[in-house]
């Protein structure tokens, strides 16, 4: 079970890439191999990429901020900030 739980996890992470079309063959190819009804099929897919798209989220709130305390200010302040520096030198 812990197995199918890990496979589910990676699946799930994979299946936000894959798209729709990898989706259904998944479905079908779970429906084929491990006798499952197309309905719980479906179900295992739509939950496997739901945790995807969460794992998604979450990674990439980590990410951003990672970049900000890497990166305290924008391209947008810095360029703000050099500007009025660049001000206050010509007075």
């Amino acid at each position: 079970m812990k197995d199918l739980v890990n496979k589910a996890v990676a699946l799930g992470l994979g299946l936000g890439v894959a798209g729709k079309e990898q989706a259904a063959k998944l479905a079908a190819a779970i429906e084929k191999k491990l006798g499952a009804s197309s309905k719980e099929s479906k179900a295992f897919v739509a939950e496997a990429v739901r945790k995807g798209e969460q794992t998604r989220v979450e990674l990439e709130k980590q990410i951003c901020a990672l970049a900000k305390s890497v990166l305290p200010v924008s391209r947008k302040e810095f360029d703000a900030l050099k500007a009025q520096l660049a001000r206050k030198k010509k007075k």
